[in-house]
This record gives C-alpha cells, structure tokens and sequence, in this order.
C-alpha cells in the first residue's frame, strides 16, 4: 500500500491518494481542488480509483469532487451524519468562497467503525464529531488520516455549523489515543505526525 499527498488550493489542503501498488487500484480522500493535479497524478501512476471519500464536507476538502466523480465513476463515501452539510451551501462554508456545492450523490453513507475492503486494504471508518458532526478519520494498517479533527500540534476549529471543542477533544481522546503511539497521522492541513506525539505534546490536549 502507498498514500500519496497533495496539497491543493488556497488552503493548502492535504489530499490523500490511497492505492496498491500491485493492482492500482485506488481512493482518493478529500479532492481539495486543482482537478488537473489530482488527474495528473493518477495518471501519472495509472490508477483506477474505486472510492471518493470526505472525511467531512466543508467545500476546500471537496472542490474536485463533482470533476474527479465524473472522470473516475468513482463511488462516493461520507459519514451518514454529514450529509446535512454537505447539501448546505451555508453549511458547508462554499457560499463564502464562492464555490458551487458539489452535485454529486453519494452511494455510501457509512457510520462508526464500518469497513471498505480493496485489494486487501482495509479502510476502517471513525467517526469523530466535532470539526464538524459527521467529520470522520480513516484508519487503514498503521496510518491515520485524521481530516480536519487532529493537527500537528494542533486540533480543527468549531466555530463553523455543528462544531463542538467539547465533542472534538473527547473524540480525538476515546477514539484516536486509543490507537497504538507509532501509528501516522496523516491530517488535513500541514505536516504529518504520530498519535504518540500528539498524546505528549498537543496543547489541546494536555
């Protein structure tokens, strides 16, 4: 298994490509925008994308959304409790930056702990409220990708529709500092880092 990182747009978005490097088969989590870049890279390493997944729906993790669904035929996942969001224009902050909400359905709504099974990688779904309600991270081996909930050094912010510092501090302890110290954290913004680090050095969470 590989994971790719792009950052994307004018919010330095990270984008995720997860992909067996034996098949090629693929996902892409969060197509922040720059459709072009995202294209390049998967042809550049000839991939068939199976899944499209947002780890929640505010517009600068989706701006590629609708092009990369109608370049790949790609299936759509996001938590069950997004969904709201996700069709709101106001709600998912596009109408301040200008942007279209994406048009694009999605065939799978999941909740916590579900499972996506491709080529014997295994993507576990967790759901950590928050950031935003139906916000979710993405375990898959020894890898997190933590959307917009945990930082380097750092956690997402909860002054948008829906978010809770309360409700994100505790996900971020009962969900994701569970998991082993040497697991990667692959966030939404910025630099990578590991659970063990955050556990000893974020200031939110101390």
């Amino acid at each position: 298994m590989k994971i790719k990182k792009l950052v994307l747009w004018l919010l330095h978005t990270n984008c995720y490509i997860i992909y067996n490097e034996n098949t090629n088969n693929a996902v892409v989590v969060d197509p922040a925008g720059n459709f072009e870049k995202i294209k390049s890279e998967i042809e550049s390493l000839q991939l068939n994308v199976k899944y499209i997944i947002i780890t929640h729906a505010h517009i600068d993790h989706m701006i590629a959304l609708d092009e990369l669904k109608n370049y790949t035929g790609a299936s759509l996942v996001m938590h069950k409790d997004e969904l709201e969001i996700y069709k709101s224009s106001e709600y998912n902050i596009s109408v301040h930056f200008k942007k279209e909400t994406p048009k694009s359905n999605p065939e799978i709504l999941v909740s916590d702990n579900d499972e996506i099974e491709f080529d014997q990688i295994k993507l576990k779904f967790i759901h950590t409220p928050g950031h935003t309600k139906g916000g979710m991270c993405i375990l898959t081996g020894n890898y997190l990708i933590s959307g917009d909930t945990l930082f380097n050094g750092s956690v997402g912010r909860c002054d948008f529709y829906s978010g809770d510092m309360d409700a994100l501090l505790n996900s971020i302890r009962e969900k994701l500092f569970v998991l082993d110290d040497d697991v990667v954290v692959y966030p939404g913004h910025g630099d990578e880092t590991t659970i063990g680090f955050e556990k000893e050095n974020n200031m939110f969470l101390k």
